[in-house]
């Protein structure tokens, strides 16, 4: 390894950030094995991958599809009543039906969910939190006083400021309930 500067020779380049086994058996050892890695997911993978296969990646790619409209229009039914009429079709594989649109243009989410990946999507939080979007300008610190207050009643989400407009970031995939996205919408009440 080169390393032009002179005074970088012997700083992170040489030496790990935490060091353990194998820091006096030369350059490849001391980066070998720090101490500190578990390197049980990698002896996993093999099991998860036959397991991927089994539940097949097509259905569980159309079910992460299916969980994060109904996940967003569990949210859209708590926060946003007034959109009641706006449903989501959970088998639209694409996205692409009118209730999307509509939903980003009335500001419930932040875009159409053809332009979402497959399993997450942003909601705007009920106007009882986040106020009037064009008068009431929020900030990353109203975010992250939300995201705790979440975090104190346990649920880890992402709140994220976009715009003066805070949004909550969700994501579904097999292992997730509908029965969070109810707790969820029932927190932010």
């Amino acid at each position: 390894m080169y390393c032009p500067k002179e005074k970088l020779r012997d700083t992170v380049l040489r030496y790990p950030p935490v060091m353990s086994h194998g820091v006096d058996d030369g350059f490849f050892s001391r980066f070998l094995w720090d101490g500190c890695r578990d390197y049980a997911a990698q002896l996993s993978l093999p099991v998860i991958l036959d397991y991927w296969n089994q539940l097949g990646p097509e259905n569980v790619r159309s079910a992460m599809r299916c969980g994060i409209k109904s996940a967003v229009n569990i949210l859209k039914q708590s926060w946003h009543p007034a959109m009641d009429e706006i449903s989501l079709d959970i088998h639209d594989e694409n996205g692409n039906d009118d209730a999307s649109l509509l939903l980003c243009e009335a500001g419930v989410t932040i875009a159409p969910m053809s332009m979402y990946s497959t399993s997450m999507a942003l909601v705007r939080l009920p106007d009882n939190v986040c106020g009037d979007c064009i008068l009431d300008r929020k900030t990353s610190t109203d975010a992250k006083q939300i995201q705790d207050f979440l975090y104190h009643h346990r649920i880890e989400v992402p709140i994220k400021c976009i715009n003066g407009v805070l949004y909550i970031r969700i994501s579904y995939h097999i292992y997730n309930r509908m029965e969070e996205y109810e707790r969820l919408g029932a927190a932010m009440k």
